[in-house]
């Protein structure tokens, strides 16, 4: 994905007029991660939030027992940003893991802030950006709570195509909330179906 593909990417949301555009784009810096490692641990104080342009990150909470639950993935387009961290200045509760080698586009947060109070569209799009994610935590975590383990298991495979193929059966399991063996059983149940 190309800085080119970031401006359409985040048209998507609001469009970008071209001085705004240009003032952003500089803000871009690439970053690469390899497989396990971290982007945000929980604790750290992020500064900075990005664009995934390829590969896979998991972000997930540790409970004080050490168990570890997923709580969303990204992949290529979407944005792994710390932004309760980014937004309070507090530390992040929780951590961004990439469970692929991946590429992505990594921005100061404090200067896209002052670029969104010079730049309407920028401050559209901002606003624009965190009204898709507060729809979107809500759905899933109405979702996570009211659906059966396979209905959610459909929604994941819906949201993230491919993406069981790419990483480990446990990470799936993590966010849906089950089991490595009940998603097995689920999974064995759908092929029976289909067959």
């Amino acid at each position: 994905m190309s800085i080119e593909q970031i401006r359409i990417s985040l048209s998507q949301f609001a469009p970008i007029d071209d001085e705004a555009w240009e003032a952003l784009s500089v803000l871009f810096e690439p970053k690469s991660l390899k497989r396990n490692e971290f982007f945000y641990r929980e604790g750290d104080r992020p500064h900075n939030g990005s664009m995934l342009l390829s590969g896979v990150l998991r972000v997930f909470y540790t409970r004080h027992d050490g168990v570890e639950y997923n709580k969303n993935f990204f992949i290529p387009g979407m944005s792994p940003t710390p932004i309760t961290a980014l937004v309070t200045g507090k530390p992040c509760a929780i951590s961004f893991q990439a469970l692929t080698d991946s590429e992505l586009m990594t921005f100061n947060f404090a200067k896209f802030l002052e670029l969104a109070d010079k730049y309407e569209s920028i401050a559209k799009l901002y606003t624009k950006i965190l009204e898709q994610l507060w729809v979107q935590k809500e759905l899933q975590e109405i979702q996570m709570v009211t659906n059966d383990a396979q209905t959610n298991y459909d929604l994941f495979r819906q949201k993230f195509p491919g993406l069981e193929q790419q990483i480990p059966q446990y990470h799936i399991a993590s966010y849906l909330g089950i089991t490595p063996i009940q998603l097995s059983r689920i999974r064995a149940k759908m092929s029976q179906g289909s067959s």
